[in-house]
């Protein structure tokens, strides 16, 4: 799975998640995940990164007001903030017993508790499972185990930076923007590293009260807000097919000696893996100024959604088959199927209740402002520094 966390933490790079890279090398090779099926594959991964999934695309929704009172015509400043989301403690593992896997199970199966990809320690040793072909309708057979296929980073929480820049509109409106330009992940200076990355959004917050005969008598402000977050990653990787090489010095009961392909293989030189995430956040905030301290709350709703998918030609391992004519347990053959883009995890959620309580601290042309949040279980906070003009 190193390619696959070689594409979180590019990500992560950019978007703040303070984690060493280092700490996902234990980590099993992506190649693990593939040998268990396609099925269970996406079983297992999906449930695995659920939570940073649900987590992150909350995050991009957070951090974009701290005040109800829009800028004035034409008056802008600068913002960077970061949004600290915690991960619920039933959301740092999984009991693998529940996913309904076919060739991939625990070595033990009484194990019914896995740490997620936000979760402590290396996880449970998997062992993946075929149909014996010596042996028609019998038990499965041992083909390989594989330890730390669902290792957990020991991140009890996700952080996720923004910086943007808020701009003053006629009719008390204002319009806020985030952006990174696409960025060639081969210049961050990871070793092997390939593909791009880019973040876009927009936010716009009007006075609501304008509109409300009498209501700009009353001693605070209420806005209306909507903002949009998109954000995408493509990574190369190398996932070569299978070789004779991989095989040698296999023996024994249920030896893997070689392979065959069961159809046309494809091309396994042009792969990648794509994240895409966006979120969705609407709803009111209400502030009252108090000298150079504004307090403000807010309530509407956040929508995000979130994917990881391997794009390409991929080699994937489909039953195991007798090497010779006379049946023996001790010489089989590996049967690989040629799939194009297999990996798919994906996480849609919907409207999300989200609420916040803050407090802004203007001096001059400086602010800061903190603010703690709750949205669809998850807790967080918000912080923020801007300098305005």
């Amino acid at each position: 799975m190193k390619l696959i966390f070689k594409l979180l933490f590019a990500c992560l790079l950019l978007v703040g998640m303070n984690a060493q890279e280092s700490r996902a090398q234990g980590a099993a090779d992506v190649s693990g995940v593939f040998r268990a099926g396609l099925t269970d594959a996406n079983k297992v991964m999906n449930a695995y990164f659920q939570p940073f999934a649900e987590s992150f695309g909350i995050g991009l929704a957070q951090n974009w007001y701290n005040t109800a009172v829009p800028l004035k015509l034409l008056r802008f400043n600068v913002q960077l903030g970061a949004s600290y989301i915690r991960i619920p403690e039933e959301m740092l593992t999984f009991n693998p017993q529940t996913l309904g896997l076919t060739n991939l199970r625990t070595v033990d199966p009484a194990v019914t508790s896995a740490p997620t990809i936000n979760g402590e320690g290396d996880g449970p040793v998997y062992a993946i499972y075929g149909d014996d072909p010596t042996n028609p309708g019998g038990p499965q057979i041992k083909i390989q185990e594989i330890a730390g296929l669902t290792s957990g980073l020991g991140l009890s929480a996700n952080a996720v930076p923004n910086i943007q820049v808020n701009l003053g509109l006629i009719k008390k409106t204002e319009v806020s923007v985030r952006y990174v330009p696409t960025i060639d992940l081969g210049t961050l200076g990871s070793d092997g590293l390939s593909g791009s990355v880019g973040l876009w959004g927009i936010g716009v917050k009007h006075d609501l009260l304008q509109w409300i005969p009498l209501a700009s008598k009353l001693p605070f402000s209420v806005s209306g807000y909507f903002n949009y977050t998109a954000m995408s990653i493509e990574l190369g990787t190398s996932f070569p097919g299978p070789d004779n090489s991989n095989y040698a010095g296999n023996t024994g009961p249920g030896a893997v000696t070689g392979f065959r392909f069961d159809g046309t293989p494809g091309d396994y030189t042009n792969q990648q893996i794509a994240l895409n995430a966006n979120a969705m956040g609407f709803g009111i905030i209400a502030s009252k100024k108090l000298l150079i301290f504004t307090p403000y709350v807010s309530a509407g709703f956040v929508r995000s959604s979130f994917s990881l998918k391997t794009a390409g030609d991929y080699a994937l391992p489909t039953g195991l088959e007798a090497n010779a004519a006379t049946p023996d347990p001790s010489d089989l053959r590996e049967i690989y199927t040629n799939y194009k883009d297999p990996l798919d995890i994906s996480f849609d959620s919907a409207n999300t209740f989200r609420a916040g309580v803050g407090l802004r601290l203007k001096l001059l042309i400086f602010a800061i402002h903190a603010e703690a949040f709750t949205a669809g279980g998850y807790n967080g906070y918000n912080a923020g520094l801007s300098i305005g003009f």
